[in-house]
């Protein structure tokens, strides 16, 4: 962190980008981060390959964000956040700038020009937290709004393991500074569409329970998200409904990305690495949620997972 804050110091212009098919860490903590270099004069663009998903619409700064494929300016560096390489975020030209690496899952290899990795951070939100904090900017109401929704999202309400004491204190200051939790919460969990709901009542009707009663399963096809006019972005954290399910410890949620092509969000309770699963078919996360893309048929997709579950649970 302290070369990235003389980097900071030293330089003027930044980028800012994270993950494709964004959540409420990245979108933020890319909003925080951004919020608080322009607290300290400099210029800053936000840039993201997919739109950010309807919960995160009222979040201080939103309008800051980019939707492209391709990042193009005169940056003196350019900010990676929540990803565990260069092409996660999906978008062209990143290697072309002075990469800054920030995340905290725990198996990301270090693929910036500076590589700031901290697994033992609940969220990269916690991680922005300590680097406004050193470079000594006001946790303003704006920041502390999109640093606590980062935090919260990605800890599932603080309910995941990832969640410890420090993240308390941290949450704490971020409230004390303005962060409104009921505020934050009613934005982010009370405010779904109707379209999302009716997709809710598709997905659970597709439910299945592994015969061991420890696994479960629901699937989205193209035709749903037709049917009810809902956009992929919707689906975010449906795959909890699985897990919630008394008994079950492992929860995969099948998403139709394309014929034959399959994109898994994975989760768990307890000491279960779905990280690892995920892994094993070229993605990555955490160890209670993380996710994949699998070729095949519907059949073939779930096998495949569903064998590494099995293997996991063993």
């Amino acid at each position: 962190m302290e070369e990235i804050i003389r980097f900071i110091q030293s330089q003027e212009r930044f980028a800012v980008t994270s993950h494709a098919r964004s959540d409420g860490d990245s979108i933020g903590s890319e909003l925080g981060l951004a919020l608080a270099l322009e607290e300290l004069g400099k210029t800053v663009h936000v840039f993201n390959a997919d739109p950010h998903p309807r919960p995160y619409n009222s979040l201080p700064g939103i309008h800051k964000i980019r939707v492209t494929d391709r990042v193009e300016g005169n940056y003196d560096g350019l900010f990676v956040l929540e990803c565990n390489d260069l092409k996660r975020p999906e978008l062209k030209g990143l290697d072309e700038y002075f990469v800054i690496n920030i995340d905290h899952h725990p198996k990301t290899k270090p693929f910036g020009d500076l590589n700031w990795v901290e697994p033992s951070a609940a969220a990269v939100g916690e991680m922005i937290y300590h680097l406004v904090k050193a470079l000594q900017v006001p946790l303003t109401p704006e920041i502390t709004t999109n640093l606590y929704t980062a935090i919260l999202t990605d800890t599932g309400s603080f309910q995941y393991s990832n969640t410890g004491a420090g993240t308390f204190l941290v949450v704490s200051d971020l409230v004390n500074n303005g962060a409104d939790p009921n505020a934050i919460a009613q934005s982010v969990y009370m405010t779904q569409p109707y379209s999302r709901i009716q997709l809710l009542g598709m997905l659970l009707n597709t439910l299945e329970l592994h015969p061991s009663k420890k696994i479960a399963l629901i699937t989205l096809t193209q035709e749903m998200l037709q049917k009810t006019g809902a956009s992929a972005s919707d689906t975010e954290g449906l795959v909890n409904y699985a897990l919630s399910i008394q008994g079950v410890l492992l929860a995969a949620f099948f998403r139709e990305e394309a014929k034959n092509q399959y994109r898994v969000s994975l989760r768990s309770k307890d000491h279960y690495d779905v990280g690892s699963v995920a892994e094993h078919f070229g993605g990555g996360g955490h160890k209670n949620a993380a996710g994949l893309l699998v070729q095949g048929s519907f059949k073939e997709a779930r096998d495949k997972v569903v064998s590494r579950l099995e293997k996991l649970l063993d």
